[in-house]
């Protein structure tokens, strides 16, 4: 025991000597004796520390302390025992001053790192952990301990300096190289990302992975040239199983570009003809070239497969409903639904053929059937609505409009709906709220514009409603819809008739047997004092429109200045079982 004693007291003299030399600083201050006396001391404190005995140890190296009191090695092993015995507060005074003399020493920032880690002082413990890898960037305790405090508050950019560092240090990685581009790709810092993979494809050319990472970057950032040349790399060294084909066909199929998928993806598909997203790829591009035929000779084998893709339903229902055959397309698009009831693509192309083929209240029912297994579905949500609007259910339409903004505020089909049935129910002013921005949205849409020309009427706001109006019209010059409504408020409030007439007559060459225009263009005959042709026109519009009671009070206005007077009362009594304005048509029946 002695033996080893002795061995352990030498090899600590040697270490000292050769590795610490602050007890050796010939000074004016410390004479040879002090340094002795202090090693003395120091190397008692070593043979407590090892053995466990830290408050011994703590006063063998105050002892050192008082015979060298510029040694950071002595402070740092005082640090050391306060931090063996919990008192973290007290090794950071003393690792302090070790700084004080000598401020670069890497072992003092790792005690220190190490204090601020167990009092829970992760942003400390973090500058100083790197402070030791700037000297020591090998240094694996310190690197993970960074990367474990980084995870710890969710410092993502400072992880994957970490992961950037260590590829540095160890060449190529592909874990760490993963892992910093998508950290910087959730960060939004995509010339970071896309950095790592450009410098990872040169270093492995032939890697279809790191050419479907780089060509996903490109993409994100609109570089879809480039994307387009990446994801061409990926297919090229992984045909059988690349997502690049995935990314090839989202871009050519947003730029339209059908011939290059046809182009692009045949060989391909000649070459693995068992997969069966080549086929799927290239009949999609067939049935909007209108190659309907090839489209169906592509899909067709893939129903005969064991696992039939859903997309192979989706683009044969597809090729049906383009040549009307509807119930053979509402057979497949039932055929996705049956395969998946949370597949919103069938319900979707289901209401298309219920809507072209059967009764809103069907085509109501489908919707919510179909919300049973989608409830949160924004745009199955605002097709609810509307087919509730249109069978005149409109305090029910509200219900899932509301819902389907609540989720998707921008949602334009929920927005105009919701207006619409506001508007309807009344409550105009409310109704302008969505209906303004939908707007904002879609500047051009013909239905919001038309809707809120006739609410801003209805408020009488007409400033407004011309303004709207005169805009609208220079977006849609021809639209027949805006030239009859502007049309009917101008004659509405007997203003700039003749100016009203013409946007009538314009209305009524596109659509001549629309009982609307009709009764427009009448009524503003009848404003101008052409009670002849008044009458022809609203009485046509009778024949389309018979159960308007505003076209059957405008016949009877008419008849009245053409002195039928007992007509014209037969017509307002009429207006009156319509549920037309019954005060006023009782007021003009009683003056008359």
């Amino acid at each position: 025991m002695k033996k080893l004693l002795v061995i352990f007291l030498l090899n600590t003299l040697i270490v000292f000597a050769c590795g610490k030399q602050d007890f050796y600083r010939a000074t004016a201050d410390h004479d040879k004796l002090q340094i002795i006396r202090a090693h003395d001391y120091y190397t008692t404190g070593m043979f407590y520390q090892i053995r466990g005995q830290h408050e011994s140890a703590l006063i063998e190296f105050y002892q050192a302390l008082l015979y060298d009191s510029t040694s950071s090695e002595i402070y740092n092993r005082i640090a050391e025992n306060h931090m063996a015995l919990g008192r973290y507060e007290s090794a950071l005074r003393y690792l302090q001053k070790s700084q004080i003399y000598n401020p670069e020493e890497v072992e003092t920032f790792r005690l220190i790192a190490d204090c601020y880690y167990r009092l829970n002082n992760e942003d400390q413990s973090i500058e100083y952990l790197n402070k030791v890898l700037q000297i020591d960037p090998l240094d694996q305790n310190a690197r993970s301990l960074l990367l474990l405090l980084y995870r710890k508050t969710n410092d993502q950019l400072g992880l994957a300096r970490q992961y950037e560092q260590l590829i540095e240090l160890y060449g190529e990685d592909q874990e760490w190289i993963q892992r910093a581009a998508e950290i910087y790709i959730k960060e939004g810092k995509l010339d970071n990302a896309l950095i790592l993979y450009k410098s990872s494809v040169v270093a492995d050319s032939t890697n279809a992975g790191l050419w479907f990472s780089l060509g996903t970057i490109y993409e994100m950032m609109k570089k879809k040239d480039d994307a387009v040349l990446s994801y061409l790399k990926a297919l090229h060294y992984a045909p059988e199983k690349s997502p690049a084909a995935e990314g090839l066909f989202r871009i050519y199929r947003e730029n339209g570009d059908w011939d290059k998928i046809i182009e692009v993806f045949k060989p391909f598909h000649a070459a693995y003809d068992s997969i069966s997203f080549y086929n799927i790829y290239i009949a999609e591009a067939y049935l909007f070239s209108k190659r309907l035929n090839e489209a169906k000779e592509l899909l067709t084998p893939l129903l005969n497969t064991e696992n039939i893709p859903w997309r192979t339903y989706e683009l044969l229902g597809r090729i049906e409903l383009e040549q009307d055959h509807y119930p053979e397309a509402s057979q497949y698009f039932q055929n996705i639904i049956e395969l998946d009831t949370k597949n919103r693509v069938g319900w979707l192309y289901q209401g298309i053929v219920l809507a072209e083929t059967d009764s809103a209240n069907v085509l109501e029912q489908h919707y919510r059937r179909a919300l049973e297994y989608l409830p949160n579905d924004p745009l199955l949500l605002s097709f609810h609505g509307i087919s509730l609007s249109r069978i005149g259910r409109q305090e029910e339409a509200l219900v899932p409009l509301e819902k389907a903004l609540k989720i998707d505020p921008y949602n334009l089909n929920a927005l105009i709906s919701y207006g619409l049935a506001l508007n309807q129910l009344d409550r105009n002013r409310e109704a302008l709220i969505p209906l303004n921005k939908g707007l904002t949205i879609d500047s051009t849409n013909i239905t919001i514009l038309s809707t809120l020309g006739m609410i801003y009427d209805d408020l009488k706001m007409y400033n407004t409603c011309d303004s709207l109006y005169e805009i609208a019209l220079k977006i849609h010059p021809d639209s027949d819809l805006l030239l009859n409504n502007y049309a009917y408020s101008l004659a509405e409030r007997s203003e700039r008739l003749e100016f009203a007439l013409e946007m009538a007559e314009k209305a009524i060459q596109s659509q001549p047997k629309n009982g609307a225009y009709l009764d427009t263009i009448g009524w503003i005959h009848y404003k101008l004092g052409n009670y002849d042709l008044a009458f022809k026109y609203v009485k046509q519009s009778l024949d389309n429109r018979e159960n308007s009671p505003v076209v059957v009070e405008h016949l009877g206005d008419i008849l009245l200045k053409l002195g039928d007077k007992e007509q014209a009362i037969n017509y307002w009594k009429r207006a009156i079982e319509l549920n037309g304005n019954k005060e006023k048509l009782r007021q003009k029946i009683e003056n008359n």
